[in-house]
């Protein structure tokens, strides 16, 4: 993480003077916000194609409340979540949205994190061709998926588990689901949007919503959580981090759809998307910042019974969440906000 700091007495120098000092200190130097503080960067790691799902940071940066908070998100785009963790031991990214599953795979293995927040349920969508109707016909089909370490492969493999069903699973990039149904190498793709409705806008006559939201309620799914480094060097930036994005999610709480639609489609570079941002936000929960636990023990159980983490692991899943779960971020965070 790159971080600026100057002075009162150093910003009279102006820019160009305070620029050369920062860079003979051989700290970069980021953008001054209203209040004269130095901005810090979050390199912040997330997936391509997942504006929807991320839409309470995305919506809070917009309005410009991490630089209320002195910070500037340097966006980092992976595949998948299971990629963006890779970059996490290495220093990489300081922060990574991603889902339950893959977080929980990650600690499994070794790794270290701190989940401070929940951003996203839902975001399972099953898009495939009209002539499917349900998960369970789909049974003995081709069903792509975005990889194997993901939520939506386990949400998958909890349709499969629950319902008396199995799928030959292929696995693709999620910007390829039109494509992929397209060329006959899957009949249905599980994934995150707005990557799913933009899949239905480029073939309408051909797919649809097989089913918008996961066969699990309230389905827990996507959380924010900070590197080890971060929280031991920087936690007064994860407090104001989460301040804000809190402040995303009570814009959302508290304006139209479309007005969120717009601010997100202008995110994606796209702002005639409106209508494909809209039948996306179908499929995601936005405004509940604190885990789901009822339907993160379905999860992490469905991935021990598929092998991905020991089944000793989810014996006691509360518990074995709660290692990595900080909440005194958010609970710092709300306390604030109500005092303003």
């Amino acid at each position: 993480m790159k971080i600026a700091r100057a002075g009162s007495r150093l910003a009279r120098f102006g820019r160009a003077a305070l620029l050369a000092s920062v860079a003979a200190l051989g700290i970069a130097a980021g953008a001054a916000h209203a209040q004269g503080k130095a901005m810090t960067a979050v390199r912040l790691g997330d997936q391509s194609g997942a504006e929807v799902d991320y839409a309470a940071v995305w919506v809070a940066e917009s309005q410009g409340y991490y630089a209320d908070e002195g910070i500037k998100i340097d966006r980092k785009t992976y595949a998948n979540g299971p990629a963006a963790l890779l970059d996490m031991p290495s220093g990489s990214v300081d922060a990574v949205m991603a889902a339950i599953a893959p977080f929980m795979q990650f600690v499994a293995r070794g790794g270290d994190l701190r989940i401070v927040m929940s951003v996203t349920k839902g975001n399972a969508a099953l898009v495939g061709l009209k002539k499917y109707h349900s998960y369970k016909e789909l049974d003995g089909k081709n069903v792509g998926t975005p990889g194997i370490g993901t939520i939506h492969d386990a949400i998958l493999g909890y349709a499969e588990q629950t319902q008396g069903f199995k799928v030959h699973r292929v696995f693709g990039k999620i910007t390829d689901i039109a494509v992929m149904i397209d060329k006959g190498e899957v009949e249905a793709f599980i994934g995150w949007e707005p990557a799913s409705a933009m899949a239905i806008a480029q073939s309408p006559g051909k797919l649809h919503y097989i089913q918008q939201l996961p066969p699990i309620k309230n389905s827990e799914s996507l959380e924010l959580a900070f590197s080890p480094a971060m929280v031991k060097d920087h936690p007064d930036v994860i407090e104001r981090f989460v301040r804000a994005t809190l402040r995303g999610i009570e814009y959302i709480r508290t304006h139209s759809r479309e007005n969120v639609a717009e601010i997100l489609a202008k995110k994606m570079n796209d702002p005639k998307a409106v209508p494909v941002v809209l039948n996306a936000m179908g499929s995601v929960i936005l405004t509940d910042p604190r885990m789901d636990m009822p339907s993160t023990r379905i999860i992490l159980q469905t991935i021990a019974k598929q092998g991905k983490i020991p089944p000793e692991l989810v014996k006691d899943v509360d518990g074995w969440v709660g290692k990595y779960l900080d909440y005194s971020y958010l609970d710092k965070a709300e306390a604030s906000l109500k005092k303003r």
